[in-house]
């Protein structure tokens, strides 16, 4: 478990939001009797999500879409990251995560948010609030960083499909990768979300959890409603840029509800 001291909580909190800026961050401490493994991170970022909606009574920054139910543009809205640190892989922190932030109302809803059931309605998953702020507010998270160096902590899934002749031969962009590829599409959304181009990138085969190697294809990937990802199959990778970038870094498929989302890593 963590603990941070609490931040932009009800009363005194609200007068320093107020003040400096809606808080981007809610971090929550993870509890139950039977926690769900990491590799149920899209699930339980689901019912997260399926929380905060009602709490919030459909609040656009959880819902993602406006008043008109039009998807909301530029990634604005919540993305739910879970983390583990456990020796057994379980989950033991969940993130949300909004670059535009969180109205004192939303705010409101994020601190009901004390428990959901497990995927498939399993047992009773219990969420503390830690605290309201911003990602600098939480530097012992591997998510929340500062760090050049990033590694996939769950697997990445492209949102486009790659590209070939009717040959069937690879159509390359002038660096030599696939275009619409697994990482020629990490790059791209790296770039749509304001990163710097990495200067390295080099593919991982998996995650440790519980002391193990954990491959991506043991991370559930599909959602609930059905839909599947455009690309090709789940795949990680390590990137470093010149320059520390801070914390969050998810983008792909599903990067709202827990995959595609990375952690500080070493340095190549």
């Amino acid at each position: 478990m963590f603990s941070v001291r609490p931040l932009y909580m009800i009363g005194e909190g609200r007068k320093f939001g107020l003040q400096h800026g809606w808080p981007t961050v809610a971090r929550y401490a993870v509890s139950g009797e039977r926690v769900p493994p990491l590799t149920s991170a899209l699930p339980l970022a689901e019912k997260v999500h399926d929380a905060l909606v009602s709490l919030s009574d459909g609040a656009g920054v959880f819902t993602g879409c406006d008043e008109l139910k039009r998807p909301l543009l530029g990634h604005r809205h919540a993305h739910i990251l879970c983390e583990s640190d456990d020796r057994r892989g379980a989950i033991t922190a969940v993130t949300v995560y909004a670059r535009r932030g969180f109205s004192a109302l939303e705010s409101e809803a994020l601190e009901g948010l004390s428990r959901i059931w497990g995927p498939e309605d399993g047992p009773q998953v219990d969420l503390a609030l830690q605290g309201l702020g911003w990602p600098e507010d939480f530097g012992e998270s591997a998510l929340l960083g500062k760090s050049r160096s990033w590694v996939s902590r769950t697997p990445f899934l492209a949102m486009r499909h790659g590209k070939r002749t009717r040959a069937g031969v690879a159509k390359l962009d002038w660096r030599g990768l696939q275009i619409g590829g697994a990482e020629h599409d990490l790059l791209r959304l790296l770039d749509d979300a304001g990163l710097p181009e990495p200067v390295q990138v080099e593919p991982v085969a998996g995650t440790i959890l519980g002391g193990e190697m954990v491959g991506w294809e043991r991370f559930v990937t599909r959602r609930c409603a059905g839909r599947r990802p455009a690309g090709g199959g789940p795949c990680g990778f390590r990137v470093r840029f010149t320059e520390a970038v801070q914390g969050p870094v998810a983008v792909g498929y599903a990067s709202h509800f827990g995959l595609g989302g990375f952690e500080k890593g070493l340095s190549l």
